[in-house]
């Protein structure tokens, strides 16, 4: 994540990695190395190279004074790989120069230890000097509060380590000795800055204590005594000044809270309530230093790592949030490590752990720990909009869109859907999250929290007796919302109908009804609300269905609902799978347990339970949760259940873990019809069996997985087979959940909310006709087609072929296939990548598309598909650079850029081809291959890309190695460094150089060294002739391309047909919403990892493996429509400089239909990958495009939006770096042993474009029909 905002400075990066450099002796007399125990000494180059993943640019390492001097003499040879290697990386190290340990024979409390100490700084500075930069950051001392608690209790082994005072005097001597060490190192690098680290802690009294009071708050109060001394607040003698406590260090760690007297430590991973939130203690030493702050040490051990490092990141941003100036995060350490004192014990700490079997080599190789890597990446995203969002808005998260929520569940309560969905949205909203009302006696008022980042809890308190939102509370509420009604027209959005009274005075931009449960159907509930909801569906511009059941239930109600099951958080649940994690309080509980954990109320079915006790005394059932609405005293009572009460968010997975099988234990009654229950894929997640009585939606989608039972007998039964699995049933049950698992998450339920967000225009209300079932769906979609956008589940179906994804190339397969077809899409429209959206009169395409190609085939079916509704242009694209446009290709057409730039390019051309390169094709070579990216998403013919990357190979005698050298050998070193080097990094988003070259050829543009000079001398013409001619649909955008092939399929189309599974053994692919469909023929045209993906464990592990090799870039496409006509003559433009778009298509010049009257609309195209996140995200994105649209002149300052919106393509490019050939193959080949056709850019990896798709479809259904024939053939012989 790189750090452009300036929020992490002086940090290069915002995360940070630590490598553990402890140096010291042990009392037991281990001298300690942990560089070289880790393996970083051997691996320094390797280890920087993995933070690259991850965007982490700076690092903290440790010198080791006992390291570095022997006998007087100072030795730093072992830390100048370190210097050098970072150098070259353009990595930031900031380094601690003593780690624990000093040199043997030297006494701490002598009067020599602070001179020796400063001597031996400024010689470490003199000789990071070279490597380090102009403003360097060292930490002197790590952790002098750290150090002189391990002093008094003879941690170190070391001289006068029994002596009575040495944690009190060894702290005021290490303060002495960072003074010290500033002076001399500032000496050397006057603008060096200075990190003073130390453990971060937070300790309370026992409950009851008031006797320990005193002491928790000494040893809490005693952590800031280093600090303190340093800026010379206390003990002035020692020299502290303001000046020394520079940067300050917060090392914390999930066993920095604890309790006084006993130890006993407040569990973060129990969620024990009496912890200290980070945020609150960060905030607490902002303000009383008001220094810049680095939280310099933070980690977590075993499974919990990865929702560790998420809560720090939302802690951080918190922080942030209410003005604390927290300049980064440091994992520490990064790479895992042994213990001090028992080398043999390795924490599990690392975001890579050391393989420790093996020799050589092999020995500590790293091993990367994948939850903890996803999880890092949330948080990531996380600080990376929200920490500079609320830095640079001065913490008021400005500039973002509010949404306003009201719910019937308080976000204290029970953690589910709400606080799921809102925390994720708030990094792109602000959230402000209404309550209902809470009696107290006197004036209305509103208590505000802020339990999670750019979240705001609003709890009115009313003396109206009334409960919920009901109408006597509306008068006291209305004034007191209006405290928080933003000043722009917000989104509303509603769980319970029965606040609707409240909507007018909020001038809402949008109004989504999130249905999550048919409260009307839940016990006491309020008599106005069918009403109430019959209005909220009349007004409401979105509504989000909690599951199938409701989905089915509401979308003859309203013309735009989308299902929204509840999904699952795999971060957090993973931690069940380590079954060695436990929960206390059931510790003493005996085995086997079946529990069940979420609320207790109408839904539940307490016979059911009672007859599982009694049918096995032996048996313990735990039973954790609130309950609510019903009488706890008419729940069963046994010595074998036991009801544990509500528990955190955080325990949850440790009562799984602890668990033999999980319970839906629930009622069938009105309450229980439309329930989705989240629980069901937790359960999943911890791979764990699942019982449950005949719930829809758990039965429909996983009826397959989970047993179903209808009667307390089956009930019991099925409890008795799930804990009579054999190993090998569990295995492929596990193997079951966590292909379920991983195909969904929250953050993707949560990115396809906020695209509908962004995109669906306001006011519309339900004003559109509903069609009716059967009739208008499929005319909808086009005429003739069999249109079913949501088949109702039933018994599974058998089809000859099976195509999954209705792009171009699915679209043209199913176009040459017969009618036992099946066209699966999990969108709402045909047409994949090619789709287009329509926003308050502008039509955007998900990127720029255009219809050109040389194959008569392809020529003919753009008129079959678009009959009239087509028309031709000759394209306009260009280049702009040095604040001049040249025509595409750049190297063609140098006219018009300074001299200087215009000799560089010439110069660099003519000795690739003659002086120092080898040299290009030949001119001849060069003009027969002289192809053009003549679409404006890239694309030749293949045989084009073969020729043109042998023709150089065969002038020149040898191939370039990789891109980048092809660049310089083809173009020369001028057009290479002023086009395309910058303009390819910036479109790949990886080194050049670890792309390799047998793509280049068709889609890099080739002409030859008189063209270059040619183009040079005078302005090039227009491109004439068939290449320079596009076509494009004249009405509906690129989507009339794809929906043209509607009217022309025999078979069936499945929108919003989501696959899930493949299972290549049974021949069976597995929906979403649970329907299984089984192909003698499958055609895949989706993302080759993703297949594999979804194939889980029924492929090879060489084949998962060399498909979660493959690399591939996204892109982000901001659509803005401006309210100006004819703002520019150009159809696309490239960008290789500073702005933040590679490249813009000008949507309006594609077709003037396209514009909204009065309007123009432009599509700004940015690459991002996990090389190269995306900097900014949401309306702070849109910004950014307008602002470098008007610094390149596209647009003025006083040009107003009429639309901004954004479209992702999580896919958009395939990188061919040295390992796709092969790692494709492999896929490739193992997946044509299971009948499995693959076809299209994505599926097959490969880089073509939209007229190829329709070829390849076309291809694939021949060999798919040729396939067929022989099969026929054969059965028929036999």
């Amino acid at each position: 994540m790189a750090d452009t905002d300036g929020a992490a400075a002086p940090f290069l990066t915002y995360w940070q990695a630590g490598y553990e450099g402890a140096d010291h002796v042990t009392h037991g007399g281990q001298a300690l190395d942990m560089n070289r125990a880790t393996g970083h000494l051997d691996r320094v180059r390797a280890d920087y190279l993995l933070l690259r993943q991850f965007g982490i640019r700076s690092v903290r390492e440790s010198i080791g004074w006992r390291l570095a001097e022997r006998d007087g003499q100072f030795d730093f040879s072992f830390i100048e790989e370190r210097a050098a290697v970072a150098q070259e990386l353009g990595l930031q190290i900031n380094w601690t120069f003593c780690h624990y340990g000093w040199p043997a024979g030297l006494d701490l409390f002598s009067p020599d230890f602070v001179p020796r100490f400063a001597r031996y700084c400024r010689a470490a500075a003199q000789f990071l000097a070279p490597y380090a930069g102009s403003a360097p950051v060292y930490s002197p001392i790590n952790e002098i509060s750290f150090t002189s608690w391990g002093l008094s209790v003879h941690m170190f082994q070391c001289l006068n380590m029994y002596r009575a005072d040495a944690g009190h005097e060894g702290k005021r001597q290490l303060v002495r000795a960072s003074i010290a060490a500033c002076d001399a190192i500032r000496a050397v690098s006057p603008q060096a800055r200075f990190l003073q680290c130390d453990p971060l802690i937070h300790v309370t009294a026992p409950p009851g204590r008031t006797d320990w009071v005193d002491q928790a708050a000494a040893w809490r109060a005693s952590q800031f005594e280093a600090w303190d001394m340093l800026c010379g607040r206390q003990a002035p003698e020692l020299g502290g000044a303001p000046r020394y406590l520079d940067l300050i260090g917060l090392n914390y760690y999930h066993s920095n809270q604890w309790e006084s007297g006993s130890n006993l430590r407040l569990w973060w991973h129990l969620g024990e309530p009496r912890r200290m939130p980070l945020h609150q203690l960060l905030l607490e030493v902002q303000a009383r230093y008001q220094r810049p702050l680095l939280l310099a040490e933070t980690s977590h051990v075993g499974s919990g790592r990865g929702a560790w490092i998420r809560d720090v990141a939302a802690e951080a941003a918190l922080a942030v949030q209410h003005g604390a100036a927290l300049r980064g995060i440091c994992i520490y350490p990064i790479i895992d490590r042994p213990d001090w004192d028992d080398a043999s014990h390795w924490h599990h700490s690392g975001l890579w752990e050391a393989g420790l079997e093996g020799e050589g080599g092999e020995r500590l190789r790293r091993i990367p720990v994948p939850p903890y890597a996803a999880a890092l990446r949330q948080a990531q995203r996380l600080t990376g909009q929200l920490c500079s969002t609320f830095a640079l808005a001065g913490q008021k998260g400005t500039g973002m869109r509010t949404i306003i929520v009201f719910s019937h569940l308080r976000w204290n309560f029970v953690y589910q859907r709400p606080q799921q969905l809102l925390s994720r949205l708030a990094q792109f909203y602000r959230v402000v999250f209404v309550e209902e009302p809470v009696w107290h006696d006197g004036p209305g008022t509103l208590e505000l929290s802020t339990p999670a980042p750019n979240v705001t809890v609003c709890q009115p308190r009313t003396a109206v007796q009334a409960p919920g939102f009901h109408d006597d509370q509306l008068a006291v509420l209305q004034p007191l919302l209006s405290q928080i009604t933003p000043a722009d027209d917000p989104i509303v959005w509603f769980y319970t109908p029965m606040a609707l009274p409240l909507l007018p005075a909020l001038h809402a931009g949008l109004v989504v009804y999130d249905c999550m449960d048919e409260l009307a159907a839940f016990k006491n509930a309020p008599r106005q609300l069918l009403q109430r909801e019959a209005a909220l569906l009349a007004r409401a511009d979105l509504v989000f269905a909690g599951g199938p059941s409701l989905f089915e239930a509401k979308r003859s109600r309203h013309a735009n609902v989308h299902c929204f099951a509840s999904s699952v958080d795999t971060v957090h649940f993973e931690q069940a799978l380590d079954r060695h994690n436990g929960h206390p309080a059931q510790a003493e509980i005996g085995r086997p347990r079946l529990g069940y954990y979420g609320v207790i109320d109408e839904r539940f079915e307490p016979a059911l339970v009672a007859a599982l006790a009694d049918a096995h005394p032996d048996w313990q059932i735990v039973l954790v949760g609130p309950i609510l609405k019903i009488d706890p005293a008419s729940l069963p009572q046994r010595q074998n259940i036991h009801y544990l009460g509500q528990q955190p968010y955080q325990a949850l997975p440790h009562f799984l873990a602890g668990w033999d099988v999980c319970l839906l234990p629930f009622a069938s009654n009105e309450a229980t019809r439309f329930i989705s229950p989240t629980k069901v894929l937790e359960y999943m997640a911890a791979q764990l069996p699942i019982v449950s009585t005949p719930i829809a939606d758990v039965a429909v989608p996983y009826g397959h997985i989970v047993a179903i039972a209808d009667t307390p007998d089956a009930f019991v039964a099925a409890c008795e087979a799930a804990l009579a699995a054999t190993p090998e049933q569990r295995a492929v049950m596990a193997a079951n959940m966590r292909a379920i698992v991983e195909a969904t998450s929250w953050d993707a339920t949560v990115e396809q909310m906020r695209n509908l967000l962004d995109t669906t225009p306001p006011g519309q209300g339900a004003r559109q006709a509903v069609p009716a079932a059967g009739t208008g769906q499929a005319a909808a979609a086009g005429a003739g087609a069999d249109v079913n956008l949501l088949h109702p589940p039933g018994a599974p179906q058998a089809v000859a072929c099976a195509i999954i994804g209705a792009g171009p190339t699915g679209l043209s397969a199913a176009y040459h296939l017969g009618a036992d077809t099946l066209l699966l899409d999990k969108n709402a429209t045909v047409g994949g990548w090619c789709r287009s959206i329509q926003d308050r009169g502008f039509t955007f395409d998900h990127a720029g598309h255009i219809m050109f190609s040389n194959d008569d085939y392809v020529l003919d079916m753009y008129r079959t598909l678009l009959g009239t509704n087509l028309h031709w242009q000759n394209r306009e694209a260009w280049v702009y650079s040095k604040q001049v446009y040249t025509r595409y290709p750049f190297q063609g057409a140098l006219y018009g850029l300074p001299p200087a730039v215009i000799k560089e390019c010439i110069v660099g051309a003519i000795e690739a081809r003659y002086g120092k390169a080898p040299a290009a094709p030949s001119p001849e070579a060069a003009a027969a291959c002289a192809v053009e990216d003549c679409c404006a998403d890239g694309g030749t013919g293949l045989e084009q890309v073969h020729d043109a990357v042998a023709a150089p190979d065969q002038a020149q005698g040898q191939s370039a190695p990789n891109f980048e050298q092809f660049i310089h050998q083809v173009w020369g070193s001028g057009i290479a460094r002023h086009f395309a080097i910058p303009y390819n990094k910036k479109l790949w988003t990886v080194p050049l150089a670890e792309m390799e070259t047998s793509w280049l050829g068709g889609r890099v543009p080739l002409p030859n060294l008189e063209e270059i000079i040619e183009g040079a001398l005078e302005p090039v013409a227009r491109p004439m002739g068939p290449n320079a001619r596009f076509g494009y649909p004249l009405r509906g955008g690129f989507q009339a391309l794809m929906s043209g092939f509607l009217p022309h399929l025999q078979g069936k189309l499945e929108l919003n047909a989501d696959v899930v599974q493949v299972l290549p053994r049974q021949h069976v692919i597995v929906l979403g919403d649970g329907r299984r469909f089984r192909y003698q023929h499958l055609l895949s045209t989706m993302p080759l990892p993703q297949l594999v993906r979804l194939i889980g464990e029924q492929a090879p592990p060489r084949v998962q493996a060399a498909a979660r090799a493959l690399r591939h870039i996204s892109v982000r496409c901001v659509n803005l429509g401006v309210a100006r006509e004819n703002i520019s003559e150009k159809h696309w433009i490239y960008y290789p400089e500073e702005t933040i778009f590679h490249r813009i298509f000008l949507q309006g010049n594609a077709s003037p239909h396209c514009n909204a009257p009065g309007g123009f609309g432009l599509t700004c195209e940015i690459s991002y990958s996990p090389w190269k996140p995306l900097p900014l995200d949401g309306q702070a994105l849109i910004d950014r495009c307008m602002a470098d649209c008007i610094a390149v002149g596209l647009l003025r300052d006083d040009d107003r939006l009429l639309v901004a919106n954004q479209v992702d393509m999580p896919y958009a490019y395939v990188v061919y770096d040295h390992a796709r050939a092969a790692n494709v193959a492999l896929v490739k080949a193992w997946l044509s042993t299971q009948d499995i056709v693959l076809a299209g850019r994505y599926s097959e990896w490969e880089y073509y474009n939209s007229d190829h798709a329709f070829l390849a479809g076309k291809k694939a259904a021949e060999l798919i029909a040729g396939l067929a024939a022989s099969q026929r053939k054969v059965g028929m012989v036999e």
